[in-house]
């Protein structure tokens, strides 16, 4: 481990998934009637590495051009599930870079995979990796990012705007 990364710990699994009152975000918020409504869950690659990962079945109303999912939401799926790898690290962040190259369509009616990791954990931020698969291992899309810690004014601003959130963010990681 570099200077000033974090180390990795061990999470219940199903601190993942917003329990809180909250639930509303578009990809993985269980309230939100528009969303995706996508569960994570903690997988370790061959190495033994973890990886969180979801799975996602684009449907009619995903659609992009005419029987493909749109580009968009892949990428905001990417988004979501590699900002969610700093949970194995105790933290909270938000996107400041992201880049997604496509490789394949994402198909209507057919399901997706889709797996993000760490590449680098440092105090100031973190960079991760995701890509996006068909069942038979084809890539749709791949991903790499850089996240940024949630700032104490962000925080304010997000509790302010719904209090019950705080459950979420201050959940123990156990």
């Amino acid at each position: 481990m570099s200077e000033g990364e974090v180390p990795a710990v061990d999470i219940d699994p199903s601190w993942l998934n917003d329990s809180s009152e909250f639930q509303l975000n578009v990809v993985s918020g269980r309230r939100n009637d528009a969303g995706l409504r996508l569960e994570y869950r903690l997988e370790r690659d061959a190495e033994g590495r973890p990886m969180v990962v979801t799975d996602w079945t684009p449907t009619d109303a995903h659609v992009g051009f005419p029987g493909m999912a749109h580009g968009g939401l892949v990428a905001a799926v990417m988004d979501d599930i590699m900002g969610r790898v700093a949970v194995l690290r105790r933290r909270w962040v938000v996107t400041a870079r992201m880049e997604v190259r496509y490789r394949s369509a994402a198909p209507l009616g057919v399901p997706l995979r889709f797996e993000a990791w760490a590449t680098r954990h440092r105090r100031t931020s973190m960079h991760s990796e995701a890509r996006a698969l068909l069942g038979d291992g084809t890539v749709v899309a791949e991903s790499s990012g850089t996240f940024l810690p949630i700032t104490p004014d962000l925080e304010r601003h997000m509790l302010k705007r719904w209090p019950g959130f705080a459950e979420f963010l201050g959940r123990e990681l156990g």
